[in-house]
C-alpha cells in the first residue's frame, strides 16, 4: 500500500486523468439526459463546469502535479497533499452532481489555490533545478482559475454587471485551458515532432542564459491572451476574437517547430496540427456569428484544447510507462481518436445552426464524445499491456517478418 500511495505521489495523473474521463462523459451525458426529461434543471452551467473543471481541470492537475516537481526537480506529492487535492477534486464534482453550481465554484477555487500553493512551495523552498520558462504560465493559469472561481462563486450574493459576468466566465472557461497549454507546449510538443525544445536547458539551479528572455515570450503572451478577454467585452467583441487567435495561433507556431510543418508524422503527432486551426478558425468564425458564438466556440474546445490535451495524456501515460517504444509506432487506432474529435466538434458546432434539431445534434455529440473516450481508454490500456520489444529484431515490422516467414516456408 505504501509503495503503491508513493507512486501515486510521483505521478498524479494515475488518479486525476480516470477522474477526468469520468467527469466528461457526466458532462456531456447532461444533454440526453435532459432532452429525456430527466433533468429539473437546463444544463448548461453544469454542463460547462463539468467539462472545463471536471475534464480540463482533472487533467491539467494529474499533469502539473506530475511533472511540476520533475521540472523543479524537488520532492513529489506527499501523500496528505494527493488524497487533499484529489478529495477536493472530488467534493467539486459531487457539488455540480447536485447542480450546486455557486459551491461548485467556491470549491473550485479552493482546489486550484491548494494545488497552485503545492507548487509555489516547491520554487520557493525545495528547487534543485530552474523549469523551463513557459510552466510559468501554468502557474498563471492556475492563479486565474482561483480568482475567476471565487467572483463567479459570489456572483448570486454581489450581482455583477453582465459584463463583468461574461469577463469572469470567460476568463475561467477559456483562459484556463489555454494558458497552461501555451505554458507547456514550448517544452513538450517538440518533441512529438521529433523536433528540439527551444523552451530546453541544461540542469542548473541558476538562471540559465537565455532562459529569461523565453520567460519574457510566455508572460508577454500570457498577458496578451489576458487582455484580449477584456478587449471582447469592454471595447469590440470582434477584436478580442481576432486577437486571440492571432496571439495564439502565432505563440504555437513559433515556439513550436514542426507543428505547421506537413512532414510525415504519426497519428499522435498529427492530431496536434488540427489543434490551432481548429482554435484559431473557431475564434475567427465566432466574429462573423455573434450570437452563435457559444457552439461555434466548441470547435476550439474539442477540436483544439481537448485535441491538445488527450494527445499529451496520451504521451504521459505511455511515457511514464516506459513505452516509448509504443510512441515511435505509427499508433493508427488514434486517427480514430483526432477524427472522432472534429466529427464531434462539427456536430456541436452546427447545433446552433439548426434550431430545430439543436438537441438532438447535442445528444449526437455527446454520444460521440462517449464512443471515443472509451474508446481511446481502452486502446491505452492494451498499448500498456502489450508485451516489450525483443531487442534483437529492434528496427523490423513484425507483420514482415512474419510474411516472410510464410513466404520462404
Amino acid at each position: 500500500m505504501n509503495a503503491q500511495l508513493g507512486r501515486y505521489c510521483a505521478e498524479p495523473f494515475r488518479v486525476f486523468f480516470p477522474l477526468a474521463l469520468l467527469a466528461s462523459i457526466i458532462g456531456v451525458a447532461l444533454w440526453p439526459i435532459s432532452l429525456g426529461g430527466y433533468l429539473t434543471y437546463h444544463p448548461l452551467d453544469a454542463h460547462a463546469r463539468w467539462m472545463i473543471t471536471g475534464f480540463g481541470g482533472c487533467l491539467i492537475v494529474g499533469f502539473i502535479g506530475t511533472a511540476g516537481p520533475r521540472f523543479l526537480e524537488a520532492e513529489p506529492w506527499s501523500p496528505f497533499e494527493l488524497i487533499w487535492h484529489y478529495l477536493m477534486g472530488i467534493a467539486v464534482l459531487a457539488a455540480l452532481l447536485f447542480a450546486q453550481i455557486g459551491l461548485a465554484d467556491f470549491l473550485t477555487g479552493f482546489w486550484f489555490m491548494g494545488v497552485l500553493g503545492s507548487m509555489i512551495a516547491r520554487v520557493l523552498f525545495d528547487r534543485n533545478d530552474v523549469p523551463p520558462p513557459g510552466i510559468s504560465l501554468a502557474f498563471l493559469g492556475l492563479l486565474l482559475a482561483v480568482i475567476s472561481n471565487f467572483a463567479l462563486s459570489l456572483h448570486s450574493l454581489l450581482g455583477f454587471s453582465y459584463p463583468w459576468l461574461q469577463f469572469w466566465r470567460s476568463l475561467y472557461f477559456q483562459g484556463f485551458l489555454w494558458l497552461p497549454i501555451l505554458g507547456v507546449a514550448p517544452y513538450l510538443l517538440p518533441r512529438f515532432f521529433g523536433k528540439a525544445s527551444l523552451h530546453s536547458f541544461p540542469d542548473s539551479s541558476d538562471l540559465p542564459p537565455g532562459w529569461l528572455k523565453y520567460f519574457a515570450f510566455s508572460i508577454m503572451a500570457g498577458v496578451l491572451l489576458i487582455a484580449t478577454f477584456a478587449v471582447e467585452i469592454w471595447i469590440s467583441p470582434k477584436g478580442g476574437l481576432i486577437l486571440r487567435a492571432v496571439i495564439t495561433f502565432s505563440y504555437l507556431a513559433v515556439f513550436v517547430p514542426g507543428l505547421l510543418s506537413l512532414s510525415k508524422v504519426n497519428a499522435l503527432a498529427l492530431s496536434l496540427r488540427w489543434a490551432p486551426w481548429c482554435a484559431g478558425g473557431a475564434w475567427i468564425l465566432a466574429c462573423f456569428f455573434i450570437h452563435l458564438r457559444i457552439g461555434i466556440l466548441h470547435l476550439m474546445f474539442i477540436g483544439g484544447a481537448a485535441t491538445l490535451m488527450l494527445a499529451v495524456a496520451t504521451r504521459v501515460i505511455l511515457g511514464h510507462q516506459d513505452r516509448h517504444d509504443r510512441l515511435a509506432t505509427p499508433l493508427r487506432w488514434y486517427h480514430f481518436v483526432w477524427s472522432m474529435l472534429l466529427v464531434t466538434a462539427a456536430t456541436r458546432l452546427s447545433a446552433d445552426f439548426i434550431p430545430k434539431v439543436r438537441m438532438t445534434h447535442l445528444s449526437y455529440a455527446s454520444g460521440l464524445w462517449i464512443i471515443m473516450i472509451i474508446f481511446w481508454a481502452l486502446k491505452i490500456r492494451k498499448e500498456l499491456r502489450m508485451p516489450l520489444p525483443d531487442p534483437s529484431t529492434r528496427g523490423k515490422c513484425p507483420k514482415r517478418q512474419k510474411k516472410r516467414n510464410s513466404n520462404v516456408s
